[in-house]
């Protein structure tokens, strides 16, 4: 008879150690370091302020911790996401008397680099990258932003929004 067969004790003893195994590690002491963590939400470009940041633990090791240091938000970062090194972006100021432009960057175009932007025209005029562009996980990228004097900002953004415009690095 089926009800006369032996009860599962090797099951019950499986599942006993499974359950105190569990209960250990919850209960075990790991060391822990603080981490930063967005306090509030963040715009692309924002710098970075104490205010904008919470300090979290998090296991040792978990995370590399970033730079905060003259830091701006490299995309949209929502409350409660960890701030690692591929969200932000070091800043750079904007020079008196000129305005950032969105321009399309190529990849590595480090922040505080000199550029010539060249119009469809054959005229030119010289700008300094402010940030550099980004690109996501899925592969897409982002424009960076150029710092060029308010008298040139009209037309190189009318360039770059219609792709007339070329961006020379200097090395």
């Amino acid at each position: 008879m089926l009800w006369l067969g032996r009860p599962p004790y090797l099951r019950w003893f499986a599942a006993a150690a499974l359950i105190v195994a569990a209960l250990t590690w919850d209960l075990s002491e790991r060391a822990t370091e603080p981490f930063p963590f967005a306090a509030t939400d963040l715009e692309r470009g924002q710098t970075i302020t104490l205010d904008d940041v919470a300090w979290r633990q998090v296991p040792v090791g978990s995370l590399l911790l970033p730079s905060l240091e003259n830091a701006t938000a490299g995309v949209a970062i929502i409350e409660g996401d960890p701030l690692v090194t591929s969200l932000i972006s070091a800043s750079s100021s904007i020079p008196l008397n000129s305005w950032a432009v969105p321009v399309p960057l190529p990849m590595g175009a480090a922040p505080g680099t000199s550029v010539n932007l060249v119009f469809s025209d054959g005229t030119d005029v010289p700008g300094v990258i402010i940030q550099p562009a980004t690109e996501d996980s899925l592969g897409f990228t982002s424009e960076g932003l150029v710092a060029v004097a308010d008298a040139a900002a009209n037309a190189v953004a009318l360039a770059a929004a219609n792709g007339e415009l070329v961006v020379l690095i200097q090395p």
